[in-house]
């Protein structure tokens, strides 16, 4: 009977045992349940989409870092081999054109005016022409990238090569719009130009003796007839008078 007792005795405590662990794990899971579900609230609280606004001055070094780049691929494609001078004047270009109200303001959007696909009149062949696929000699265009760098920057200033021309071609070629602008300088295998104010009235004058020109050669060689009038000359003689008007 003893034993009887000591195990019903083991089996109480088995029991209680057992109660206290069911009710700590309940305890757990109570928790846990609890702080789930809390988190969810707190994710559900949480906006879908989260705003970042980079800095002013991150945004100025990213925007700086593409026109830097932009110019000096209008240097490296146009003037590379013409050397320092010659890239310089293809800067002096580019840089003057975003002054004038006529073209895009920024550089990349001078260097690449045209190339929409509503356009086909590129500014700058090398950005319509397939030149920008082709492989790049690295030490010129690093050299060209840290110039352009330094003349968007103010450490390398342009002393006006061109005259403020916002032009040129190679001498190689004679472009129709040439003779609507006033030649400033030639530096290296570039002409360059700037606008002509005095250009409509010339350019009407160059047609207008293009027009006498075809006339038929009977009106050319026609003499020159002289005509008398017939009237009589006078001559006039000037008297002075006396100080009282006499």
């Amino acid at each position: 009977m003893i034993n009887g007792v000591g195990r019903a005795h083991r089996r109480a405590d088995c029991a209680i045992v057992g109660a206290v662990a069911l009710v700590a794990v309940s305890g757990v899971l109570a928790r846990e349940l609890i702080l789930y579900t809390d988190e969810l609230q707190a994710r559900a609280s949480l906006p879908d989409r989260v705003a970042v606004t980079e800095s002013p001055i991150a945004v100025a070094n990213i925007e700086h870092a593409a026109q830097s780049e932009c110019l000096a691929e209008a240097m490296y494609y146009e003037a590379r081999g013409e050397g320092l001078a010659g890239e310089k004047a293809v800067a002096e270009v580019v840089l003057e054109r975003t002054r004038n109200a006529k073209y895009p303001k920024t550089v990349c959007g001078v260097v690449y005016d045209g190339v929409q696909p509503d356009r086909r009149d590129c500014q700058f062949s090398f950005a319509c022409d397939g030149t920008l696929r082709r492989p790049r000699d690295t030490t010129a265009w690093t050299r060209v990238q840290v110039l352009a760098e330094k003349i968007l920057s103010g450490s390398v200033r342009l002393a006006n090569l061109t005259g403020h021309a916002i032009a040129y071609h190679n001498i190689d070629v004679a472009p129709a719009w040439a003779e609507t602008m006033l030649m400033t300088a030639q530096i290296g295998n570039h002409v360059f130009y700037r606008r002509d104010p005095n250009a409509p009235l010339r350019v009407a004058q160059a047609e207008s003796s293009q027009v006498l020109s075809t006339l038929p050669e009977h009106f050319l060689a026609a003499p020159v007839l002289t005509v008398e009038t017939g009237l009589p000359s006078f001559q006039v003689k000037l008297v002075r008078g006396s100080e009282d008007g006499a």
